[in-house]
Order: structure tokens, then C-alpha cells, then sequence
């Protein structure tokens, strides 16, 4: 392989892994967001839009059941346990986050 292709590759795997990073951070705040509301006066309001996403996954088929059991699990909680679980660097947290039952809190974020 030459030089200049080695070069490209590098760049291209640099962008994937920052855009990577950004994707995960972007969704780390999400549930930062969705944790402080579960702290908040609107918990039971954003457990039950959860609830009621999980359902629809669920329903429609649109997810593996990890998912689905998992985020069940998870909304029965304290919201420092979510934070730990889904907040954190790990690969399990990182495909928690993937498939999110918050997703309608992005339109808070700033």
C-alpha cells in the first residue's frame, strides 16, 4: 500500500472515530437530561413516555428483546443506578444508549 492511500485510511478512521465520540457524547447528555428529570417534578410524565416507547419496540417488533428488558430493568431504578449504568464508558452502556427510550427528550437539549 502506498503512502498517500495509508494516509487516507488514517484520516478516514481519525473522522469515523470523532464522529464516533461526538455521537456518544451528544447521547451521554441526553441521559444526563433524562436523569435530571427523573429527579424532578416530570418523572413520572418521562417514565411513563419510556414505558410507553418500550411498548411500541416491543409491539412492533423494532428492537432485540435486550433492549426491551433491559431498559425495563432499568426505569424501575433509582435514577443514580440508570446514571451508573447507562452514563458510563462501557460497551453495554454504549449500546443502551444506542437504543434509548428518552430519544423524545432531544429536542431539550440545547
Amino acid at each position: 500500500m502506498d503512502i498517500d492511500k495509508f494516509n487516507q485510511i488514517l484520516s478516514l478512521r481519525k473522522l469515523a472515530r470523532k464522529a464516533d465520540a461526538e455521537k456518544y457524547q451528544k447521547l451521554d447528555r441526553l441521559h444526563r437530561h433524562a436523569i435530571s428529570l427523573l429527579n424532578s417534578e416530570r418523572r413520572i410524565d418521562v417514565i411513563s413516555e419510556a414505558e410507553r416507547r418500550i411498548n411500541l419496540w416491543e409491539e412492533q417488533g423494532l428492537c432485540s428483546n435486550f433492549y426491551i428488558d433491559s431498559w425495563r430493568r432499568l426505569l424501575k431504578l433509582e435514577s443514580i443506578e440508570i446514571e451508573q449504568e447507562v452514563c458510563s464508558d462501557s460497551p453495554q452502556a454504549h449500546a443502551l444508549s444506542q437504543n434509548t427510550p428518552f430519544s423524545f427528550l432531544m429536542n431539550e437539549l440545547n
